[in-house]
């Protein structure tokens, strides 16, 4: 049985992973609503919130490509450098490194290449030590 401090920390790590990913605290809740939705009784909530709130933001900023300056403003400074990224180079960054999502998993997800998701990692590590916010 799932513990209720399991599960706020789930929905927390899904509702922070649709934030980086969608810039907005609306389309991330919407995301994780997605998620929940997707469930079925027994599913390894874990996991499958996670992956299905990620492929609704995606989903989501792909339909409503604007994100949200003060929802940006209230990230730390190191989060706030991911939005200067490419997002192809951010979405592989924040999927792998962030949420330790598989590369097959990822690959699926983005619908990119296992050498595409790699190039795309390998982008975001070289530039994210060197990009600044401005405040």
């Amino acid at each position: 049985m799932i513990t209720n401090s399991e599960v706020s920390s789930i929905l927390s790590e899904a509702f922070n992973a649709a934030l980086l990913l969608t810039g907005s605290k609306e389309n991330a809740e919407s995301a994780v609503l997605d998620g929940i939705a997707a469930l079925e009784y027994g599913d390894q909530l874990s996991e499958l919130l996670v992956v299905e709130t990620v492929k609704s933001a995606i989903r989501q900023r792909a339909d409503s490509p604007r994100q949200s300056r003060q929802s940006l403003s209230d990230l730390p400074a190191e989060l706030q450098r991911l939005f200067l990224l490419p997002s192809t180079a951010r979405d592989c960054f924040i999927l792998r490194h962030l949420l330790r999502i598989s590369p097959a998993s990822s690959a699926e997800i983005l619908r990119l290449t296992l050498k595409e998701i790699d190039e795309a990692l390998f982008t975001a590590f070289q530039q994210l030590p060197f990009l600044q916010v401005c405040s």
